[in-house]
């Protein structure tokens, strides 16, 4: 017989349905609020999140989430990234674009009775949900990404913010309620209904930053980040209860600002700082994961295991969020390092195992891990997929320095026949740290003794010794290829050819990783678009000594475009933004843009306006030099200039390892370097409202 997919349930305007009836999981559900425009063009909607009491109201600001506040209640409530459909595919002709939200409700206290799930309009734009072709939204189960519900919005007329639906509370259980209820004064008429304090805020200047939360009289002031300052605004402080108290603690009362950030998100400013000099004093301080004593390998690979999964189970948020990203459920974590096991009458001992207990449901998963230079087993992870499958667990997880380029998902080739009923999962060192660094220093750590924990352990991460250092070289056919590829005798067959084209993926996950630690938001790493396969990759490097990759950054004006060419030596970063559209001249147009880039930008940056017609017509000239005399990059018979690329090269490293006179460290310098002088700075060009 075959099997028929379930329909999801369609929802007319003001219905309601249980949860429970639509078989979804309490702990687990994914929020999609789906609009398109006409004609292909995308609806830039932004989703808001309202978690209301018995009274209809917020308890406090920190009970409001969006763009400037994206996480409640210790990650039960999540704004997740935008989903906008890749360029030329099927899906972005129509147009559709995606805000998501993830719900953990078994995690929502029992004084929050309602959750309002709106989504709203820029207001400078003069856009209304009138102007989409479409509106929707749509419920998943987290677990399988199961479709369970969809409510068609389809009388909207000129309103800019938009409930699309609710949860509440009905006799012990969860249900939704299609609502549908727009409101034509935006966001602010919104949240101000229910009970949110929207500060009176003063035009935005160009030198202002981000939105910030506006304290009331009598709030305690935000504290500054003690090692990396967050690049979102500071976030509403919540007063967390105290067990042992008589009476909880009240959250403080703010007012927030529904500005929406125009910018990117901004590096830290010590991004580039070196190591202090030594001030004379010999004192070493404590170290909850000190690295003496380190001798062997097998001591650094034991002493990982065990720091890794003992603060996996002690720090919740971080814990949550690696073994989330492995399918386990939400959950009371407790791991366990050398667990022997039978197996074939021999003897086996994975470094550990981690178990997620979520009411009666127990998620178990053995863990492999690798430090420095140790490369995982293809043979030895396929029996501890055989031990899991044995014994009815559900997951083993590799862990090492390793990341899968070209088109794997995992570092090392497995027979995916064994993996019909036990799923294998590959988290990296450079992706764990990136975690830590969020969960620490970004997104906060509820229990302020763990967010301490926490710190200590990117610390012990971070140093050389404790084989957790990420990504350390292109591999042992680096010289081999960079030769073949200077002489030209490179081919898309060659091993090494294949070998470099898939570390250089692995580089780019790398930078994403990196970035996304110090910007504190999750960077995305993607193919080139232009040779989304690996097998196009490779055959662009034996042709002509190039390696591209993407890095997508929330809040910038375009996907980062990071490449290397081996025969021109030269590591490169490059962004693309949109010029001003309507009645501009062209000079105006480029002085638009030059007023953005900041005077410590390099003069060698190098900018490129692309005319509008049917031929790739373009002027260049370095920032230098444009600064100079803006008019260099004007066309003859004053074309329109549509979009500008700006871009950086430097030298490119020739060495195999990582750090200075290297390919990882000339590329990762280079994107950094750029990033801070020019991707931070720009902002998309927006129509004043009543302009033609």
């Amino acid at each position: 017989m075959t099997d028929v997919t379930p329909q999801p349930r369609e929802l007319r305007k003001g219905a309601n349905v249980a949860i429970r009836d639509l078989g979804g999981e309490l702990g687990g559900l994914t929020v999609f609020l789906d609009s398109r425009g006409h004609d292909g063009e995308t609806i830039d909607a932004d989703v808001s999140v309202l978690l209301l009491d018995a009274s209809g109201k917020v308890r406090s600001s920190a009970d409001f989430v969006f763009y400037n506040q994206p996480i409640a209640l210790n990650g039960a409530v999540h704004l997740r990234d935008k989903l906008v459909s890749e360029p030329d595919s099927d899906e972005a002709a129509v147009g559709w674009s995606s805000d998501v939200v993830t719900l953990e409700l078994d995690d929502v206290p029992q004084e929050i009775e309602r959750i309002v799930v709106a989504a709203s309009l820029d207001a400078s734009t003069g856009r209304t949900f009138g102007d989409a072709a479409g509106v929707r939204l749509r419920l998943q189960r987290s677990s399988d990404a199961a479709d369970l519900l969809v409510f068609v919005i389809e009388d909207v007329t000129t309103e800019s913010a938009l409930v699309f639906g609710e949860f509440y509370r009905r006799d012990e259980d969860w249900k939704i309620r299609a609502v549908g209820r727009g409101y034509q004064e935006g966001l602010a008429a919104l949240v101000t209904e229910h009970g949110v304090d929207v500060s009176e805020e003063a035009e935005e200047s160009e030198e202002s930053e981000a939105p910030a939360v506006v304290e009331e009289a009598g709030a305690k002031p935000a504290p500054a980040a003690d090692v990396v300052a967050p690049p979102a605004p500071p976030m509403p402080e919540v007063v967390e209860e105290d067990p042992g108290a008589a009476t909880p603690a009240t959250p403080a009362k703010r007012s927030v600002s529904v500005r929406r950030p125009t910018r990117a998100p901004r590096l830290p400013a010590d991004w580039n700082a070196s190591i202090p000099a030594d001030d004379g004093n010999d004192w070493q301080a404590a170290r909850l994961f000190p690295v003496a004593g380190i001798g062997s390998g097998e001591e650094q690979e034991r002493r990982a295991t065990s720091a890794l999964l003992a603060v996996m189970s002690m720090v919740r948020e971080f814990g949550a969020a690696l073994t989330g990203r492995c399918g386990a459920p939400r959950g009371t974590i407790t791991t366990y390092i050398e667990v022997p096991f039978g197996q074939d009458e021999e003897a086996y001992r994975p470094d550990g195992v981690i178990q997620v207990r979520r009411g009666a449901r127990e998620w178990t998963a053995l863990v492999e891990v690798k430090t420095s230079t140790g490369r995982l087993n293809a043979e030895q992870i396929e029996k501890y997929v055989e031990i899991a499958r044995a014994r009815g667990y559900d997951a083993v997880i590799t862990i090492s320095n390793e990341l899968a380029g070209g088109d794997a998902d995992h570092p090392v080739a497995v027979d995916r026949r064994k993996l019909r009923k036990v799923s294998l999962h590959h988290l990296s060192w450079d992706q764990i740290r990136a975690e830590a660094v969020l969960a620490a220093r970004h997104r906060g750590v509820a229990d302020a003794t763990q967010g301490k924990v926490l710190e200590e352990f990117v610390r012990y991460m971070s140093h050389a010794r404790s084989g957790m250092g990420g990504l350390g070289d292109m591999g042992p056919s680096w010289v081999k290829l960079r030769d073949a590829v200077k002489s030209k005798t490179a081919r898309a067959s060659d091993k090494a050819t294949g070998e470099i084209s898939a570390r250089f993926d692995e580089l780019i996950q790398h930078l994403g990783h990196h970035m996304t630690g110090l910007l504190g938001v999750e960077v995305q790493s993607l193919a080139p678009r232009e040779a989304p396969d690996h097998a196009s990759r490779r055959q662009q490097l034996a042709d002509s000594g190039l390696m591209f990759g993407r890095l997508k950054v929330p809040g910038a004006v375009d996907v980062l475009v990071v490449g290397a060419d081996l025969r021109a030596d030269k590591a490169s970063a490059a962004i693309t933004i949109g010029a001003p559209r309507g009645d501009t001249r062209p000079l105006t147009r480029v002085n638009w843009l030059l007023r953005q880039l900041p005077e410590e930008a390099k003069d060698s940056i190098r900018i490129e306006a692309h005319m509008a017609g049917p031929r790739a017509v373009s002027t260049a000239a370095l920032l230098g030099k444009a600064r100079q005399d803006p008019s260099c990059l004007v066309p003859e018979e004053q074309r329109e200039i549509k979009a500008f690329t700006i871009s950086l090269e430097v030298p490119l490293g020739s060495k195999r390892a990582a750090g200075t006179g290297t390919l990882i460290g000339s590329v990762k310098g280079a994107t950094t370097t750029f990033y801070a002088d020019v991707v931070q700075h720009l902002r998309p060009w927006v129509a004043k409202v009543g302009a033609s």
